[in-house]
């Protein structure tokens, strides 16, 4: 039994383990792993057996899609004519927790304790998986059924162009950039136990398209489609989001309204775009599957 399971999910087991190793070298080198990188090794794993490579062929409008977005979210920030966002995130998460900031108050509790190390090494991983659990869920759903990979491919793009449109139109600074210019002097929100530093961030491309939480929306898509297609076995699946969601919190990435207008994102889109684009490919594939007509079916000799 475990073999035939082993089997059957060959694909995503292969390429956790190579993107486990990916993000365990790029938080080695105190780097982000880049979307090109993460791309290349996903492609490498594939493209050397005849259904990887079926898969590819399938797989490369929604990877292009995904590698054009996080090219363009790069330049958000410079397409914006809006001012940063900056004091009224700060004012709407000290209203909903009555005046405390959730991102001070974890690193305050947390850090410096015995089981910190431990914690950071969790949390950066899991931040770092960004980009690599939408992909492993791609291929799992490919695995299963067309209707079901579509959908979720479609759904994740719309996902991420929506949040795109929303970083032009609303750039908002994250916690810790908010704290390194002055605006949180009270509850300072800082990047010390994250593997990679303020400055670089700051000189990076784009340090303020913090709302949406990408980091929270893409988790929660996955969990919602898993639900969906796999009903209670997937329960489990929803702690991805939420630990998620925490380690962003804890390494100083985000605001929880952040998180809560990403998985808002997700659950918009999950309960349109995805069944919609779900009976769309249904359908097509039914009337691909019809005799022409006036012939008759034709049968293999």
């Amino acid at each position: 039994m475990i073999t035939m399971i082993t089997h059957k999910y060959q694909f995503g087991v292969q390429f956790a383990c190579l993107a486990g190793a990916l993000i365990a070298i790029a938080a080695l080198a105190g780097k982000f792993p880049s979307t090109e990188l993460i791309a290349g090794v996903f492609v490498l794993v594939f493209v050397f057996t005849a259904n990887g490579r079926k898969f590819l062929i399938e797989f490369a409008p929604f990877l292009m899609l995904l590698v054009a977005y996080k090219w363009a979210r790069n330049f958000a920030d410079d397409l914006t004519v809006h001012q940063v966002n900056v004091e009224n995130l700060i004012e709407w998460e000290r209203n909903l927790f009555g005046g405390a900031m959730p991102g001070h108050t974890l690193q305050t509790h947390l850090w410096n304790r015995p089981f910190t190390p431990v914690l950071d090494l969790i949390t950066n991983t899991l931040y770092l998986s960004h980009f690599i659990s939408p992909l492993v869920m791609a291929v799992l759903l490919w695995r299963r059924g067309r209707a079901q990979y579509w959908a979720f491919a479609i759904g994740l793009i719309t996902v991420s162009y929506a949040a795109f449109g929303t970083y032009i139109l609303f750039p908002a600074a994250p916690p810790w950039w908010a704290t390194h210019f002055g605006y949180l002097p009270d509850q300072p929100v800082v990047l010390d136990h994250f593997v990679v530093g303020s400055k670089a961030l700051i000189d990076g491309a784009n340090p303020v398209a913090a709302m949406p939480s990408l980091h929270t929306a893409y988790p929660t898509f996955i969990a919602l489609v898993a639900l969906a297609t796999w009903g209670r076995r997937a329960i489990p699946v929803i702690l991805l989001p939420v630990s998620v969601a925490f380690s962003t919190f804890y390494l100083g990435h985000h605001y929880v309204i952040d998180a809560l207008m990403g998985a808002f994102y997700s659950l918009v889109v999950f309960l349109t775009v995805f069944p919609w684009a779900k009976r769309f490919t249904e359908s097509r594939s039914a009337l691909a599957g019809r005799p022409r007509l006036g012939g008759q079916p034709q049968h293999n000799a």
